[in-house]
């Protein structure tokens, strides 16, 4: 990587932002070249601060993946669950983040911690194991007894 190769990195994480304007910023209106070779500590304090602006960006998309983790493991459930089948996309999706926002105990999904995120994930993937092996058990007592139990319950009797 050149001298100036983490610079431009850091410099295309952030939009809108131009060179000049951050350069100017930091050096009063010199160039790149001259506040790397006449000024390494503002240089380097420049590049840590764009490392700690540009850091946080990526601690948004953490975030959004988290709770893109959320979703699917609520959607999961219900898909094994059988809940909302005959719902169009929005409402259920509408139903699956109240769902997830209701067990995590908050009004808004962005409102969800790291842990309250991991926490709902953690236990809808509990619950769709539990779905899948309730499953499991419908088919073994409708093979045994020939009576078809509804499928996506979550506890079975089994008549004698």
């Amino acid at each position: 990587m050149s001298k100036f190769g983490l610079f431009y990195e850091l410099l295309g994480k952030m939009p809108g932002a131009t060179k000049e304007d951050v350069v100017c910023q930091y050096s009063g209106g010199t160039s790149l070249s001259e506040l790397y070779e006449r000024a390494p500590k503002v240089y380097r304090k420049m590049i840590e601060d764009m490392k700690r602006m540009t850091k946080s960006e990526g601690e948004d998309e953490r975030m959004d993946r988290l709770r893109k983790r959320v979703i699917a493991s609520v959607a999961g459930y219900f898909e094994k669950a059988g809940l909302y089948e005959g719902t169009t996309r929005r409402e259920r999706l509408q139903k699956i983040i109240a769902t997830a926002c209701r067990a995590a105990g908050v009004d808004d999904l962005n409102d969800m911690t790291e842990a309250q995120m991991k926490r709902v994930y953690n236990e809808f993937l509990r619950r769709q194991k539990t779905a899948c092996r309730a499953e499991k058990a419908c088919e073994e007592a409708k093979r045994e007894t020939g009576k078809v139990i509804r499928r996506g319950c979550l506890s079975v009797t089994v008549p004698e």
